[in-house]
């Protein structure tokens, strides 16, 4: 993790926090992509931690915010899932977006990237779990919670499905971490789903547009 005083001579600096699960860190997470298409004046500072939840990373948000990014971006479900409902959920996410606007930053919510599991048809078929707890259900609260709030919100839960919907099973299988793990990524993998997270922040975000390459 790069500080703030690092960029902050330079004319133009920007600071982007990321926070959220595996699926955004540094570990097999599509974070390090993002970092690698942003141009040389932004630094990317990456606090997502393997097996994260919106409870379980809440002092690393603190710490994240010391650092005074310009923009955070949030991404949190897939283990939110296994140990609180929607509504749960729903109230965490609103406690992190009040809090990085305390301390002067911008929040970027994103709902979480779909796992590639596909179904009989090679269409992409959400784990439920709990009767009615999954990823595009969650998806739906973080885009209520970042109305509510009146912050940008990428839907990559959508994106996500969409797009290996489209590329089908044999070319999402790049994707993979290792043969067998469906949720995490390949370098090609994780760059391939930084590229759709950019494309929309210029969208959701349009003054982080020229801050990307």
């Amino acid at each position: 993790m790069i500080s703030r005083i690092t960029v902050a001579a330079q004319e133009k600096a920007l600071v982007i926090g990321l926070i959220g699960d595996s699926t955004v860190a540094s570990t097999y997470g599509w974070g390090p992509a993002l970092a690698e298409l942003v141009s040389d004046e932004v630094t990317v500072l990456n606090f997502a931690k393997n097996g994260a939840t919106l409870a379980s990373l809440s002092k690393k948000l603190d710490e994240l915010l010391e650092k005074r990014p310009d923009y955070v971006l949030i991404q949190f479900g897939h283990n939110d899932m296994k140990r609180y409902d929607a509504q749960t959920y729903s109230a965490k996410l609103k406690n992190y977006l009040e809090r990085i606007k305390r301390g002067g930053c911008k929040p970027i919510v994103l709902s979480s990237v779909t796992r590639r599991n596909f179904d009989r048809d090679d269409k992409i078929s959400p784990r439920i779990m709990n009767g009615d707890r999954s990823l595009p259900a969650f998806s739906r609260s973080a885009k209520a919670i970042a109305k509510e709030e009146q912050v940008p919100f990428v839907d990559l839960n959508s994106i996500s499905i969409a797009h290996h919907n489209a590329i089908g099973p044999e070319a999402s299988s790049v994707y993979n971490y290792d043969e067998k793990d469906t949720t995490h990524f390949s370098k090609k993998g994780a760059k391939a789903i930084a590229a759709l997270i950019i494309k929309e922040l210029k969208i959701v975000a349009p003054k982080l547009s020229t801050y990307f390459k």
